[in-house]
C-alpha cells in the first residue's frame, strides 16, 4: 500500500460502515476531529452525538475488517483514483468554501486549480432534441471561454453537456452518485475515460457503491457545491435538477434557467424556476456576463496558474507565431483582439468599431473571454489593453 494511501486508511475504513450518510459521516468529523479518534471514542459517547444512537455506534466501532478495506485500497489502486480531505492541497476550493464540505472525495482524473472557474450545465436525463442543442451550445461555448463545465454524468443533458465541453477543447467534471469502479449508465465507458483524461471524476462513495437512488440527493448538493453557477437547460417539474438548483441557492451560487416551451413537461421546471427567480439565459454570453465581476476577481488572485498566464519559454520566435490559447479565437474574438493590439482602448470606444450587429452583451462577453484566456486586461474606465 502507498505511503499516501496508508494515512487515508481510517477514513476509508469509517467511509465503508453501513448507514452512515454524509451528515453522520460530517458529524462525527466534526466532533472528534479526526476518524482515527472516531474509532478511539467509546459507543456511549457516539451515541449521544445527533443522529446516533447505540446500535449505530456499535456498528461504527465494529468496523469493517482489515480485508474489506484492503480490498477497497486495491480498487483504488486498480482505477488509479485519488482520496482528498480538506486536509489536502488538492481539495477543491470551491468546496473548502461550501457550507458543508464533503469530508472525504475519491477522484479519477485531475483537479486543476482554475476548475474553480467553473459551471454546473444539468437537466432531464429524457432530454428532447432542444435540450440537447441547448446543453451543448452553452457547454462548448463556456468551455471555450475558460470555465470548466461540471455535470453529473447522466444520460440526456449531462452526458451531451460534458461531451460538448471535450469537443470543445475544455475541461470537465463528473460527479458521480455511485462508486469510481462502476460505470453508471454503462453506456458512458468511453465517455469516462475522456473525461479522465481531460478533467475528472469524482464520488463521495466507496468503490463499488452502486447508483442507489438515495446517494443522488447527495451527488446534486455535490454538483452545486462545486460550480459557481448552475445552469438548467431542462427539467420537469419534479426533476432533480431543480434539487441542485435549489442547493446552489442555499450555497449563494448563480442559478441560471434556460426558458422552454410552455406546452412541454420538460420545460415546466425550468420556466417555473425562472418565476421564481433564477436568471433567464438565452446564450452562454448571459452567464459570462452575470458572473463576470466573480470570475474576473477570481482571476487576478491566480494571476500566477500555468492554465491562464503561461510563461514564455525563452528562445522561441516571438514574430507571428499564435500567443498561448490564440488559435482557438472564434472569428469575433480575433477582431477584438486585433484592434486592443493596435493601442489600449476604451469599451465604447471599441464598440463603435465593431459591426453594427455585434451588441453591448457580445462584446463585454467576448472581452471577458480574452480576459480569461490571458490575452488583454481590463484597465481602469473600463479601457483594455492587450497582454500579447
Amino acid at each position: 500500500m502507498e505511503s499516501g494511501l496508508e494515512s487515508k486508511q481510517w477514513w476509508v475504513a469509517l467511509r465503508l460502515v453501513p448507514n452512515l450518510n454524509r451528515v453522520r459521516f460530517y458529524t462525527l468529523i466534526d466532533h472528534f476531529q479526526s476518524p482515527e479518534a472516531v474509532f478511539g471514542a467509546t459507543a456511549k459517547e457516539i451515541a449521544s452525538l445527533r443522529g446516533f444512537n447505540e446500535e449505530l455506534a456499535r456498528s461504527i466501532l465494529a468496523a469493517p475488517e482489515r480485508r474489506a478495506w484492503e480490498a477497497e485500497f486495491e480498487l483504488i489502486a486498480k482505477y488509479g483514483v485519488r482520496l482528498l480531505t480538506l486536509e489536502d492541497e488538492e481539495y477543491p476550493e470551491n468546496f473548502r468554501q461550501s457550507s458543508f464540505p464533503p469530508p472525504l472525495l475519491y477522484v479519477r482524473g485531475n483537479i486543476d486549480p482554475l476548475d474553480r472557474f467553473s459551471v454546473a450545465v444539468i437537466g432531464s436525463r429524457r432530454a428532447t432534441q432542444y435540450g440537447k442543442t441547448v446543453a451543448e451550445e452553452f457547454s462548448a461555448r463556456l468551455a471555450q471561454a475558460g470555465v470548466t463545465i461540471v455535470s453529473g454524468f447522466a444520460r440526456g443533458v449531462d452526458s451531451v453537456a460534458h461531451r460538448a465541453a471535450l469537443a470543445s477543447g475544455g475541461r470537465t467534471i463528473g460527479v458521480l452518485g455511485n462508486g469510481l469502479g462502476v460505470c453508471y449508465p454503462s453506456e458512458n465507458s468511453r465517455l469516462a475515460e475522456e473525461i479522465v483524461s481531460r478533467g475528472a471524476l469524482m464520488s463521495e462513495y466507496p468503490m463499488l457503491a452502486p447508483p442507489d437512488r438515495f446517494n443522488f440527493p447527495e451527488r446534486n448538493h455535490l454538483i452545486a457545491a462545486l460550480a459557481l453557477g448552475t445552469l438548467v437547460v431542462e427539467a420537469a417539474e419534479k426533476s432533480g435538477a431543480l434539487i441542485t438548483a435549489r442547493e446552489a441557492l442555499e450555497e449563494n451560487r448563480f442559478v441560471f434557467a434556460v426558458p422552454g416551451d410552455i406546452t412541454r413537461e420538460n420545460s415546466r421546471g425550468t420556466n417555473a424556476l425562472i418565476q421564481a427567480g433564477a436568471k433567464l439565459v438565452q446564450s452562454a454570453e448571459d452567464i459570462l456576463t452575470e458572473m463576470a465581476p466573480v470570475l474576473r476577481g477570481l482571476l487576478n488572485s491566480n494571476k500566477q496558474n500555468s492554465r491562464l498566464s503561461p510563461e514564455p519559454i525563452s528562445g522561441l520566435p516571438s514574430s507571428s507565431a499564435a500567443a498561448p490559447g490564440e488559435e482557438k479565437l472564434d472569428e469575433l474574438e480575433r477582431v477584438v483582439l486585433s484592434h486592443v493590439r493596435q493601442e489600449p482602448v476604451y469599451f465604447d470606444a471599441l464598440l463603435a468599431r465593431m459591426d453594427a450587429s455585434v451588441t453591448v452583451q457580445q462584446l463585454s462577453s467576448v472581452l471577458f473571454s480574452l480576459e480569461m484566456k490571458r490575452l488583454v486586461k481590463q484597465l481602469p474606465g473600463r479601457m483594455y489593453a492587450s497582454l500579447s
